[in-house]
């Protein structure tokens, strides 16, 4: 499909209260986008219509948990009564909860499917049957790399996120022949306040495995995806295509390092008690919309970058020298 023009457009965004969201939110209220932000925190979706207003954008903030039906479906009833249509749906809600697998409570397992998985589905749901009767419409899905892969003490998260990203293929087939399109972006580790919030099981508070990209990453790719609707897109390299490579060449590299170190990569030095975090309650913000985690330096991922490729390259080597030697 070709490049469309956004201006005008109307778009519903879940997820708005702080990181990817947030940021995608204000993107596309650049691009032209008309906006109903969504999310269970109604002073930050406030602020969030106040910051896109200033800058000459327009958006209604309708507060609404992805978990419950009546408020997914009032949310796209306001949007739908406020600006006549819905054009675009952004699924970005999401929570995580740290733990070993065995460990985690079984109320942890069964949210983080309903927020991830069930979330994005219901609001499709909601919105298809408006797609449907304008001829056309665009479900988003801002989903994770871990919708490929696997991290420890994320089972859960992963699972949810390997559950979407199939859900979201299986939809695109059905909606062949219509103007109607699906589109997936594989988000890598983000300064989200998302590890401000998450629930953990140990004492540490929880950090994104490295490196971490600027939220604002993913948010120009969303705009990039709602132009040119019905992608995959995988915005950066490092902790994107690499990892995609590797995990199909060399795959015992990933679960060598993830396997070994994986646990102490999520956890930082600042002690914390949260066992319940945002999962059922929205929590205050800590430090504006973005994460305790800043953006990993750019010098860093390059070295990162040439490190990974070199292991990968000698893992492959060494493959082939076994292979030839077992002739």
């Amino acid at each position: 499909m070709g490049r469309q023009d956004l201006k005008g457009q109307i778009a519903i965004v879940t997820g708005a209260s702080s990181g990817v969201g947030w940021q995608a939110a204000v993107r596309l209220g650049e691009a032209g986008v008309r906006l109903c932000v969504t999310a269970r925190s109604e002073e930050a979706l406030a602020r969030l219509c106040q910051d896109i207003q200033a800058k000459g954008g327009e958006c209604i903030a309708v507060p609404g948990d992805v978990t419950v039906q009546s408020d997914v479906e009032h949310v796209v009833r306001e949007c739908v009564a406020h600006y006549g249509r819905v054009d675009l749906l952004v699924n970005d809600a999401g929570v995580q909860s740290y733990g070993l697998f065995d460990e985690l409570p079984w109320e942890h397992i069964t949210r983080v499917f309903d927020v991830n998985c069930f979330g994005f589905m219901r609001f499709a749901r909601a919105v298809l049957p408006h797609f449907r009767r304008q001829g056309g419409g665009h479900i988003l899905n801002v989903q994770s790399m871990l919708s490929k892969g696997g991290a420890p003490l994320l089972s859960t998260y992963s699972a949810s996120k390997h559950a979407t990203l199939g859900w979201a293929k299986s939809l695109k087939l059905e909606l062949t022949n219509t103007d109607i399109h699906v589109s997936n972006i594989l988000v890598p580790s983000v300064s989200s306040n998302m590890f401000a919030h998450a629930p953990t099981m140990f004492s540490r508070a929880p950090k994104p495995v490295p490196p971490t990209y600027d939220v604002d990453v993913v948010a120009r790719a969303v705009v990039r995806a709602a132009r040119s609707p019905g992608k995959t897109l995988v915005p950066v390299f490092l902790q994107g295509w690499l990892i995609l490579a590797m995990d199909t060449i060399v795959p015992f590299v990933g679960d060598f390092i993830l396997g070994r170190w994986g646990k102490r990569m999520q956890m930082r030095e600042q002690p914390v008690n949260r066992r319940e975090g945002n999962l059922f309650q929205p929590m205050p913000r800590v430090m504006g919309p973005y994460g305790p985690v800043p953006a990993t330096p750019r010098w860093k991922r390059f070295s990162a970058t040439a490190a990974i490729a070199a292991l990968a390259g000698g893992a492959v080597l060494g493959a082939a020298r076994l292979a030839r030697a077992a002739r």
